[in-house]
């Protein structure tokens, strides 16, 4: 009985693993950065940022191409992820299937995720380094409060934003 059922335990397991890695590419990489993922619900907000912080013409320029890129990438990464599960099941779906070979293609497609949102991200900072001191105060602010809330819902483990 054991060696019948034991064929089906990799597949099943790595199919486990195929949604715990989806669900975890949801929430990381860009997805998590300005309204993405997780935090989409709050980022709500971040338009009544955008007007208190007033940007000149070449801050809005560069929070326009943040945007641009966001939503290009975030797009990107859907369809890798759905390309890539179609992949995975058909190599699985195949007999005496490799199933290294789907993990090294669910490595790259991370690996590929994490270049996306350290693109995406180093797009958002160059916006932040164009504004002025008191806008910086201004974003600094609003983050703080989104994040003080964040925490008391447990975003941060033990509702504690240092984790000390």
């Amino acid at each position: 009985m054991k060696s019948k059922l034991f064929p089906g335990i990799p597949i099943a397991a790595l199919l486990g693993v195929l949604a715990l890695g989806g669900t975890v590419l949801a929430m990381t990489g860009e997805r998590c950065g300005p309204g993405g993922g997780h935090l989409e619900p709050r980022m709500k907000e971040i338009p009544r940022l955008r007007d208190e912080l007033k940007l000149d013409a070449r801050q809005a320029a560069l929070r326009q191409q943040a945007e641009q890129l966001s939503s290009s990438s975030r797009q990107a990464m859907r369809e890798q992820r759905r390309q890539q599960g179609e992949q995975a099941l058909a190599t699985v779906s195949q007999p005496a299937a490799d199933l290294r070979r789907v993990i090294q293609q669910m490595d790259q497609l991370r690996a590929a995720g994490r270049a996306q949102h350290e693109a995406v991200r180093d797009r958002w900072l160059a916006v932040y380094d164009a504004l002025d001191a008191a806008q910086k105060e201004q974003a600094r602010l609003f983050f703080t409060s989104r994040l003080e809330r964040l925490a008391h819902w447990g975003g941060f483990g033990k509702g504690e934003i240092s984790g000390d």
